[in-house]
């Protein structure tokens, strides 16, 4: 699945987040799920947000289709995602953040349509 750096850099985000990389008895300050997608989307643009969601879709189809050459990808950046942690396997988990990474990205697109437009003078 070349070109899936958004994913990548948001499982890492995620995997930080969550404290993964510590044992279970030092996690303390573990973010929410929707903390991560907030945090990640905050200092990503609109396009790196959409291809964020891109990339989240073309990792389930393949992911569905059996696939699973796509989890060499994560474990080239040493990405590890526990299913136990959320309940599903990751192809689920990341099709559930679609709405919010949704929202998030309507609401850059307002963002950047006003400043476009509040640039040429337009209210």
């Amino acid at each position: 699945m070349p070109g899936s750096m958004q994913l990548i850099d948001f499982m890492q985000d995620m995997g930080d987040g969550i404290l993964d990389h510590l044992p279970e008895e030092l996690r303390v300050g573990v973010l929410t799920v929707e903390e991560i997608v907030n945090l990640w989307m905050q200092r990503k643009s609109y396009f790196q947000a959409l291809s964020l969601r891109r990339d989240i879709i073309s990792y389930a189809k393949l992911y569905e289709a059996g696939d699973y050459s796509v989890d060499e990808v994560f474990d080239d950046f040493d990405l590890c995602f526990i299913p136990e942690r959320f309940g599903c396997e990751e192809h689920v988990f990341l099709m559930g953040l679609l709405g919010l990474i949704d929202f998030h990205i309507e609401k850059k697109r307002r963002d950047l349509l006003l400043k476009y437009f509040g640039w040429m003078g337009y209210r």
